[in-house]
């Protein structure tokens, strides 16, 4: 089985409460095994995304699986959208 890499963007949603954790929420992606780089990233008007680059096996599920972790982290975690995908 081969492997891909993904570049995602993950947005954080904003709480009604305050800013929302990026260093927390981009500290915790950063843990996960197949994450090869994390990174926080102005967006627009103060907002800002996590760059996220992870190494995914390849296979039916895998990639769909890894985002769901994803959203799981935190209940802030907005969309997660795929931008680039290569072979290794």
């Amino acid at each position: 089985m081969g492997h891909v890499v993904v570049k995602y963007k993950v947005t954080i949603d904003q709480p009604e409460d305050g800013s929302p954790d990026y260093e927390g929420i981009a500290n915790t992606i950063s843990s996960m095994e197949e994450v090869q780089a994390c990174e926080i990233k102005p967006l627009a008007f103060g907002m800002m995304f996590i760059e996220v680059q992870a190494v995914l096996g390849e296979g039916e599920g895998i990639v769909d699986g890894f985002e769901s972790r994803v959203k799981e982290i935190d209940q802030n975690v907005g969309q997660i959208e795929a931008l680039e995908m290569g072979r290794l």
